[in-house]
C-alpha cells in the first residue's frame, strides 16, 4: 500500500520545539503558568502558535483587582478613544472594556472543614528531578496547616493505584505523624495509569463525604512515558493527536490514511487538511526512547475514519527480533491506547493499528464522564503537572470538568508556595461561586469588535459568557473591543449583569468601577444592574488599569507572532529577525508602562520570557548567518577551482 522509498533529510527541518501549553484556561494558574514559561524559556524553548491561547491567559493574568466585600466582586473599566480627523474616523469611535471578576479571600480558619484524598504519581518518571521529593518536602509544612476538622488520605499509583493512607480526621499529633510517615515511604517505580489514580482518589472520597464540607480530590503527576517523550519530541496537538513510541533504535514508521484517502507519513508529512508528521525519529537508529507522531491543529480535522499503520522502514538493532509498540490517540477529548509489534522490515511488516471515527473535538474520554458525575455528587478535582513534561491539556481538561483549578509546579518553591501559602491554597481548593454567567449588552447599533477571555458567544450587541467556576482569592478577566458607529447618537450605554446560571439569581455586587455622567440615569435593559456610559471620560484608575492590561495583551500576541516567525520557514533569516525586532518593541512597551504606573515589580515573568527569547533568537540569527557564509564560501571555492586564493588575498 505504501511506497518503500527513501526518507528526505528535509525532514529534520520539520521539527518543532513545541513544550506544551503555555497559556491554558485560566483556571487560577497565572503565578505558576508564568513560572512554568520561564523555565521552558530558560531551558532553550520558543512556544509554537498554535500552543498560545491569548485569551486564556489574559483571562487568568491576576490585574489586582480590589479585595470584593461579598463572595463575587464584579470591576469594570471602560475607554473610548477621542474623536479625530483621520481616516479611519468615518467608522466611529473604537474603544475597549475591560470585565473582572474577584473571588473574596477568606481567612483559612474560616473555611469549611476539608475532606480530601491526595493522589500521587509515583512511576519512575517522578524520580527525574526528584519530583517526588518535591511532593515529599512540601508536606511537612502542609500538614501544620490543616486543622483538626479536616480529613486527609493518600494514594498513589503507578502501573496500579494503591491507598497509602486510609481517610482519617486529622484531630491528633500522632495522626498527623502517621501520615507523613506514609508519605516518606512513597517511591517511584513503573509507568504512570492516570484512571487507577483518579478512580480510587473518588473511592476514598465517597464513602467518608461530608456535607457542607470541601470534598476534593488533589491530583499530583507529572505524566506518562507518552507525554514525557512528546514534550521531548517538541510535540504539536490539536483535534487528532496520534503518537507512537517503541523502545529500541529500529526505525518505525507511523502511517495514517485520512477520510480523503491521503496518507500522511514521512513521504507525505503534509496532506491537504492540515494533518501534519511533526515528529519522526530514528533515522539513524539514534535513540532507544524514540516516537512519531502526527496530529491535526484545531479546526482542521476532516470528520470520517482514521486508519493506523506501524511499519519497520529499517533494522537497526543488532539482532531481527520482534518491536513491541504502543500508540496513544487523541480523537478530540477521548484517548486510546493501542499495543503491538511488528516483525522484519519494509513493506512486510506492515501492521494495522486500529481505525476511528473523528466526530468532533466534544468527544468525550471515559475519564472525563467520571470527573464530571463526581462533581455532581458534590466531588471536585484539581489538577497540579510537575516539571514541564506532563499533557497540560489533559490536566486542565479534566480540572475544567471537575470544576477545580489546573496548576503548573515547575520547581520545589512554585510547589511550596501553592501548598503553604493560604491564599494560594485557596484558589485551587476553595470554591467562591460556581454556575456563572456574565452578560454584557451594548446599545443597539454599538459594533462588537473583538473578545478576549471565557467561554462566549456573541449574540447582536451582546456578549454571553460562562464561567463554570470561581474560586476564593482567584480572578477571571473579560476584555472587549467595541465601535461606536457614527450615527450612533445620544446616550451609548454597556449594561452589566453577573448571575448563577443555573438559578438565574444575579449577584448582588458592590457599585466598583461603574462611570455614568452624574446627569442621566439609563434605561437599563430588563434583569441587568449595572451600567457604563461608554463616552463619559475615562477616570485615572480605569486609564491606568486598561494601560496595563493594554501591555500584557501586547505582551501575549507578540509571544505568539515571534513563535509564528520561528517555526514557519526557521531558515529566513528576516522572519528571525523581524521576530527579534517584536520581541524587542514589547520588552520597550512593557518597561515604558512600568514607568508610567510606578510599578517598579511588574512584569517580571514577562520580561524574563522575552530577553530568553531574545538570547534564543540571536543564537538562530547568528547560526543562519554562519550557515549562510559557509555556504558562500563553498561556492566561491568551486567556482575558483578548487582554491581560496581570492578570499585570502
Amino acid at each position: 500500500m505504501f511506497p518503500n522509498k527513501v526518507k528526505s533529510l528535509l525532514l529534520g527541518l520539520l521539527l518543532c520545539i513545541i513544550p506544551g501549553v503555555l497559556f491554558a484556561e485560566g483556571f487560577a494558574e497565572s503565578s505558576s503558568q508564568q513560572a512554568r514559561s520561564r523555565y521552558i524559556a530558560n531551558n532553550g524553548v520558543i512556544l509554537a502558535p498554535e500552543d498560545i491561547f491569548v485569551d486564556s491567559y489574559l483571562a487568568s493574568y491576576n490585574y489586582g483587582y480590589p479585595e470584593p466585600e461579598t463572595d463575587v466582586g464584579v470591576n469594570i473599566y471602560n475607554t473610548l478613544n477621542r474623536p479625530d480627523s483621520s481616516s479611519r474616523n468615518h467608522l466611529g469611535r473604537e474603544g475597549i472594556i475591560q470585565v473582572g471578576l474577584q473571588g473574596k479571600t477568606w481567612g483559612f480558619s474560616e473555611l469549611p472543614p476539608l475532606n480530601l484524598v491526595l493522589v500521587v504519581d509515583t512511576s519512575i518518571s517522578m524520580n527525574e528531578d526528584n519530583k517526588l521529593y518535591w511532593f515529599k518536602a512540601s508536606m511537612g509544612n502542609f500538614i501544620k496547616k490543616i486543622r483538626s476538622v479536616d480529613s486527609l488520605s493518600l494514594v498513589s499509583f503507578n502501573n496500579t493505584a494503591r491507598v497509602a493512607f486510609e481517610p482519617t480526621l486529622m484531630d491528633s499529633l500522632q495522626k498527623r505523624r502517621l501520615f507523613l510517615e506514609a508519605v516518606d515511604k512513597l517511591y517511584p517505580q513503573g509507568i504512570t495509569n492516570l484512571e487507577a489514580g483518579i478512580t480510587l482518589g473518588y473511592e476514598q472520597i465517597i464513602p467518608n463525604f461530608r456535607e457542607n464540607s470541601i470534598n476534593q480530590v488533589l491530583l499530583f503527576s507529572d505524566g506518562d512515558e507518552f507525554s514525557t517523550r512528546l514534550s521531548m519530541a517538541k510535540a504539536h496537538t490539536g483535534d487528532i493527536r496520534i503518537s507512537l513510541m517503541w523502545n529500541n533504535r529500529n526505525d518505525l514508521d507511523l502511517y495514517v490514511v485520512t477520510p480523503r484517502g491521503e496518507v500522511v507519513n514521512f513521504k507525505n508529512p503534509r496532506d491537504s487538511s492540515g494533518g501534519w508528521m511533526d515528529v519522526d525519529r530514528n533515522m539513524y537508529g539514534e535513540t532507544e526512547r524514540p516516537m512519531e507522531s502526527i496530529f491535526w491543529a484545531e479546526n482542521t480535522a476532516v470528520f470520517g475514519n482514521y486508519r493506523v499503520y506501524v511499519q519497520n522502514y529499517a533494522i537497526n538493532e543488532p539482532r531481527d527480533y520482534p518491536t513491541p509498540f504502543q500508540v496513544e490517540i487523541k480523537n478530540g477529548r477521548e484517548y486510546l491506547y493501542f499495543e503491538g509489534a511488528v516483525s522484519g522490515s519494509g513493506r512486510s511488516s506492515q501492521t494495522e493499528v486500529c481505525s476511528f471515527e473523528y466526530t468532533g473535538a466534544d468527544t468525550l474520554d471515559q475519564i472525563y464522564q467520571l470527573v464530571e458525575l463526581r462533581k455532581q455528587q458534590g466531588v471536585s478535582i484539581s489538577t497540579l503537572g510537575l516539571g514541564s513534561n506532563f499533557d497540560e491539556e489533559l490536566l486542565r481538561t479534566l480540572a475544567e470538568y471537575g470544576q477545580g483549578a489546573s496548576r503548573s509546579l515547575p520547581n520545589i518553591d512554585v510547589m511550596n508556595g501553592v501548598l503553604n501559602t493560604d491564599r494560594e491554597f485557596q484558589r485551587i481548593m476553595v470554591t467562591a461561586a460556581e454556575n456563572l454567567e456574565l452578560e454584557l449588552e451594548f446599545t443597539p447599533g454599538i459594533e462588537i469588535l473583538e473578545v478576549l477571555g471565557f467561554q462566549r458567544r456573541i449574540e447582536k450587541n451582546r456578549v454571553i459568557c460562562r464561567i463554570p467556576s470561581l474560586h476564593q482569592g482567584d480572578y477571571k478577566t473579560l476584555f472587549v473591543r467595541y465601535r461606536i458607529p457614527p450615527q450612533n447618537q445620544g446616550l451609548q450605554v454597556a449594561a452589566v449583569q453577573v448571575r448563577n446560571q443555573q438559578e438565574r439569581k444575579p449577584i448582588i455586587v458592590p457599585e466598583i468601577g461603574l462611570y455614568t455622567d452624574g446627569n442621566t440615569t439609563p434605561d437599563l435593559p430588563s434583569g441587568f444592574n449595572r451600567v457604563i456610559v461608554l463616552t463619559d471620560q475615562t477616570n485615572d484608575f480605569a486609564a491606568r488599569m486598561l494601560l496595563h492590561s493594554r501591555a500584557v495583551l501586547n505582551f501575549a500576541e507578540t509571544i505568539r507572532e515571534v513563535g509564528n516567525h520561528y517555526y514557519n520557514n526557521a531558515g529566513d533569516l528576516t522572519r528571525l529577525e523581524t521576530a527579534l525586532r517584536l520581541d524587542h518593541e514589547a520588552s520597550r512597551i512593557l518597561e515604558t508602562t512600568k514607568r508610567s504606573l510606578q510599578y517598579d515589580n511588574a512584569y517580571y515573568p514577562e520580561l524574563g520570557i522575552l530577553a530568553k527569547y531574545a538570547e534564543l533568537l540571536n543564537d538562530r540569527i547568528g547560526e543562519n548567518r554562519r550557515s549562510f557564509m559557509n555556504e558562500s564560501r563553498s561556492r566561491m571555492f568551486y567556482e575558483d577551482g578548487g582554491s581560496f586564493s581570492r578570499m585570502t588575498q
